[in-house]
């Protein structure tokens, strides 16, 4: 996949990127968060340098960030480039040589919480930040907002019950490693889904 040459600035302190992984055949996305230690990079696709330096400023990259096993996406590259560690959900330490085994409810960098969401991919976690909601594969945005397809799950109906903890959080954005943010109606969109599987 080519380095993607510009980022959407969604508020100061998140950034979006994305473009068409032929390997996958699909949009792939990456997020960016500006905690109160440095910027953190979520379940990264490489960004061109120059729009990296431009997105990061007078700040710091601190940590490389994946929501599940399958997303290593660019993170061992943008690992050995910034010289950062490398944090993956408990249930990835199969799949992924992280530096950082990421527990159900830890929060990272003062500001990103872990929400464990079993069921998905290996070690499917969400990352609640303050008013945004950063999912992996457990919901995609492509043509709509819809649950991560049952032949890609590792259990389907343990991930639709997994689900249900969503209504209960506090946002306004939810950010997707598969599709562009959802700004408008975000958590009701997601409740709504939610309810709908019953």
């Amino acid at each position: 996949m080519k380095p993607i040459p510009e980022y959407h600035e969604v508020t100061e302190n998140l950034f979006v990127w994305n473009g068409f992984n032929p390997e996958c055949k699909t949009d792939c996305s990456a997020t960016a968060v500006r905690t109160p230690e440095g910027f953190v990079l979520i379940d990264p696709v490489r960004l061109e340098e120059q729009a990296l330096t431009r997105m990061v400023g007078a700040d710091k990259v601190v940590a490389v960030l994946l929501t599940n096993g399958n997303h290593e996406r660019a993170a061992d590259y943008e690992k050995e480039r910034l010289d950062v560690p490398l944090y993956a959900p408990e249930g990835a330490r199969h799949e992924v040589a992280a530096d950082h085994s990421v527990q159900d409810g830890e929060v990272l960098f003062q500001t990103l919480k872990a929400i464990a969401l079993p069921g998905g991919g290996a070690g499917e976690t969400a990352y609640l930040a303050p008013g945004v909601l950063i999912v992996g594969d457990a919901l995609i945005h492509l043509d709509g907002l819809t649950v991560l397809p049952e032949k890609y799950c590792g259990n389907a109906r343990l991930l639709r019950e997994s689900l249900k903890v969503l209504p209960a959080l506090e946002f306004g954005t939810v950010c997707f490693a598969h599709g562009l943010p959802l700004v408008q109606d975000a958590h009701a969109q997601v409740a709504a889904l939610v309810k709908a599987l019953g």
